[in-house]
């Protein structure tokens, strides 16, 4: 039987269903997976839960995280499920509730799933707060919409690695886009993997550091693309196509909030202010300056990049 935090948010997924007038079964094995939701084909979905009260491992810095091994859901998407394999990922303070005013969860879809766990399926995510997570799974947090947008659409998925423009990127299997009605649509292109050995060069290429942030927990930094490797897998493993960067400012990049031009100067997005002191240092205070580690990368790479940045060139 499942946690009565399970059987919380479940019951807040069928009120949420009921309203949207979507077909919603919670009927189904709970030892494995928990709910379908929507039809033709629509999602199935395994719920998972993190304790606080347990939660006793950290990093070198004191940082939290959730961690978890989406094993079976990798395993059903192996096999070749027709409806596709998402996850929930509760943050509680103990099994035995599910509260949305003090609770929160985490939506995975199935590439992110797919890309963004490891061999075994395992994955952290950590905690910055409250409700505020980072790493490669926190992308949709308390976020209704995804999940019913994920199962209504035909094509959905979440942001991904090395999306190429502003206000837009790569989908499933690669990346996204998102339309102007605000759903999140998915592109089929073939998933590109890369060595460890070539991980391993780049990560001793950027002396194991973000050039923006001075980063060096390796847990939180990410190879980020310059051109995606969905868009061309010749690049996948060009040295002179990737930077090392932290998971917010690789998203960053990948959001389009920031780029650089030939010369390794950085420019940010007009317009673009934030509250956060994080990027105000990282980024903003750095518009304009010159940052000696892009000039590693490869001009008619960061060229072909810009070419899809809508804001380019900045006036």
């Amino acid at each position: 039987m499942p946690p009565q935090a399970t059987k919380d948010w479940l019951s807040l997924l069928r009120k949420q269903a009921k309203d949207r007038g979507m077909y919603v079964d919670t009927n189904i094995d709970g030892r494995i997976f928990h709910f379908h939701l929507g039809n033709d084909p629509g999602i199935i979905g395994k719920v998972r839960y993190s304790e606080g009260k347990s939660r006793d491992y950290e990093n070198k810095q004191g940082q939290k995280h959730i961690w978890h091994r989406y094993n079976r859901e990798n395993e059903r998407i192996e096999q070749g499920s027709k409806r596709k394999v998402v996850n929930i990922t509760l943050d509680v303070r103990d099994k035995h509730a599910f509260d949305p005013a003090e609770h929160h969860f985490i939506f995975l879809t199935e590439s992110l799933l797919q890309e963004e766990t490891y061999s075994q399926g395992d994955q952290k995510i950590w905690i910055e707060g409250d409700g505020q997570y980072s790493g490669p799974l926190a992308k949709y947090v308390n976020d209704w919409d995804a999940i019913f947008k994920y199962a209504t659409n035909t094509h959905p998925s979440p942001t991904g690695e090395d999306s190429n423009g502003v206000d837009e990127v790569e989908g499933s299997s690669a990346h996204t886009n998102a339309d102007t009605s605000g759903s999140i649509l998915e592109s089929h292109r073939s998933h590109v993997q890369i060595s460890d050995q070539f991980k391993q060069e780049v990560y001793e290429r950027y002396n194991h550091r973000c050039p923006l942030s001075g980063i060096e927990a390796s847990e939180i930094l990410t190879i980020s693309h310059i051109v995606g490797r969905s868009e061309d897998p010749e690049l996948a493993e060009d040295i002179e196509n990737v930077l090392l960067l932290d998971w917010t400012h690789h998203m960053a990049f990948d959001a389009g909030l920031w780029t650089f031009d030939e010369s390794g100067r950085l420019w940010i997005k007009p317009g673009f202010e934030t509250e956060s002191e994080f990027l105000n240092g990282s980024l903003l205070t750095q518009h304009g300056e010159k940052v000696d580690e892009f000039a590693m990368v490869a001009d008619r790479h960061i060229e072909r990049h810009n070419e899809q940045v809508r804001w380019w060139p900045p006036r």
